[in-house]
């Protein structure tokens, strides 16, 4: 059942928004940059880490993070960017990069998981384009992340194969466009065909008609509203069905 949950607008996306700062203290390497987005209710919470694309840190990150919220999660917006830089795609630099990045999520991890708001254990993580691939090559080796939402993107992403990257894969939810022209919407076929057959639960729905970066407001192009709201609809039961049902 959808039931209406949406994501922030482009309007709204300023007000809620984060500047990227430090959240580790500077003996911890790579160190854990980002913004954290609390519920407005004091009690313990679900946390959850979410990666942003090849394009960096911003606003539709910082406003997902905050919708989140609003819906009982704590979530840390992370920019692993910043003690690196970007790399282009496909480029060697991007796979030289890659572990410092993996590094650098399950940093993220432990910090989040130490966060007073948060219940140990059962963490999440909804990744974008890249973001995706990375949070997908690393889930399956951190024991307290047991969901992932997996926007547009797949496996495989970094040096390790397909195959690696699935090995002890936590439940995954996997939302992809079909007519995706940036990452095919083949690659999350392959996903979920390699995460099955590595014993996951996995979750496909893909959008007809719909490319990349389909619930990003700042790519009106591309954006697609209904799809959106759809999408985060999804990802929010998703994650409460596979996190909060051992907590309560």
């Amino acid at each position: 059942m959808v039931v209406g949950l949406g994501l922030c607008t482009s309007a709204t996306v300023p007000a809620v928004a984060q500047e990227s700062h430090r959240l580790t203290p500077e003996d911890v390497v790579p160190g854990v940059w980002g913004a954290m987005y609390l519920p407005d209710d004091d009690g313990p919470s679900t946390g959850i880490v979410v990666l942003h694309g090849s394009s960096g840190i911003g606003p539709n990150y910082s406003g997902f993070g905050a919708t989140l919220a609003q819906h009982g999660f704590v979530a840390l917006v992370l920019d692993y960017y910043r003690e690196t830089g970007n790399a282009r795609i496909g480029s060697e630099q991007k796979l030289e990069l890659w572990p410092v990045w993996q590094e650098t999520l399950v940093n993220a991890v432990q910090h989040l998981e130490r966060h007073p708001r948060v219940t140990p254990g059962r963490l999440g993580l909804v990744g974008f384009s890249r973001g995706a691939f990375l949070a997908v090559s690393v889930a399956g080796q951190l024991p307290q992340v047991k969901a992932v939402v997996d926007f547009y993107g797949g496996g495989g992403g970094g040096p390790a194969s397909l195959e690696n990257d699935v090995s002890g894969l936590p439940p995954l939810l996997i939302l992809h466009g079909e007519d995706d022209g940036v990452v095919p919407v083949s690659f999350a076929h392959r996903l979920n065909d390699a995460a099955q057959a590595a014993g996951a639960e996995v979750e496909l729905h893909t959008y007809s008609g719909v490319g990349h970066a389909f619930n990003l407001p700042s790519y009106p192009s591309r954006y697609d509203a209904e799809v959106a709201a759809d999408a985060f609809d999804r990802t929010v039961l998703f994650l409460r069905s596979r996190l909060e049902r051992e907590i309560r």
